[in-house]
């Protein structure tokens, strides 16, 4: 009799060791990689958006729009591959679709055991165009500031930065972390030229542009050059132009530039306030490491 019962125990129990081993092998969805968030890219390059995950059995991957639209292949425009990746491959400029050139997507990684969605994909196809930069002339009292800037047309300006300025003598003007010295590139690409003299008016400057979904680097078409006057006698700091205000966003942590290219004689000296939208008061900006 207990003979018996030990063995209906052991079988039991080889029986719950089965099963908690079987519920460890199997597994929901769990993304490996998941794609980004914003997908840009130009109508030469195309794109590979990869949306991988693992689970046991392993998951299945489709792609749907941001409304839960499931989304196929459309012949040399897009393909869904087996393997769960998004392949939109370069297409002519009159192929451009708007539902499947400017779309958002989710990918969507499925087994019996559940089910989990990527974040909505903002894809954004740019098509190449010929384009061309400038940079004017600019005019500026002797000893005082002035900044250049790289006119970059609209239609562009969302994929074109600047990577430098050269001055006519083949002289290179780089972006760098010391702010220090009589040129600088300010963050927001422009090229400021500090206490300006009589020998700076004869140079010229030219920025230097990357497209960066084709990579193509390109020069100015014009340069710019400055419009010196001396100052004859004294005169209250004021602006070239009226300026409005404006709204300026940006990334937290992209770093940006705010100008305020007053001129005078004697040369201004600057003080730069905040403003408290609770009360409407002006408080001083400190100038520190961030600043």
């Amino acid at each position: 009799m207990v003979g018996g019962l030990l063995k209906a125990y052991l079988l039991l129990s080889l029986v719950i060791n089965n099963i908690v081993r079987g519920q460890s092998d199997t597994s929901g969805p769990v993304f490996i990689q998941e794609p980004p968030n914003n997908v840009d890219f130009s109508n030469t390059t195309g794109t590979k958006i990869i949306c991988q995950s693992r689970g046991v059995p392993l998951p299945n991957i489709t792609w749907t729009k941001s409304n839960g639209e499931p989304i196929g292949t459309v012949p040399g425009l897009r393909q869904v591959m087996d393997n769960g990746n998004l392949i939109l491959p370069p297409f002519r400029a009159s192929d451009y679709k708007q539902e499947v050139h400017a779309q958002t997507y989710r990918c969507i990684a499925e087994n019996e055991l559940g089910k989990i969605q990527s974040r909505d994909v903002h894809v954004r196809a740019a098509i190449v165009q010929p384009y061309e930069t400038d940079v004017g002339a600019e005019y500026v009292l002797l000893g005082n500031d002035v900044i250049f800037k790289c006119k970059i047309p609209s239609f562009v300006d969302d994929f074109v930065t600047i990577i430098n300025w050269i001055d006519s003598e083949g002289d290179s003007i780089y972006p760098k972390i010391n702010k220090d010295g009589k040129y600088v590139v300010l963050p927001s690409g422009e090229l400021q030229i500090r206490n300006v003299s009589a020998e700076d008016g004869f140079k010229t400057y030219k920025c230097r542009t990357k497209h960066r979904l084709t990579g193509e680097t390109k020069l100015s078409a014009t340069a710019g050059r400055l419009v010196i006057t001396e100052p004859i006698g004294g005169s209250v700091p004021k602006f070239a132009m009226e300026s409005e205000g404006f709204i300026l966003t940006k990334p937290a942590s992209d770093p940006f530039s705010l100008s305020c290219p007053a001129q005078g004689s004697p040369v201004p000296s600057y003080r730069w306030y905040k403003f408290m939208e609770s009360n409407g008061n002006k408080k001083p900006v400190k100038i520190d490491d961030r600043v």
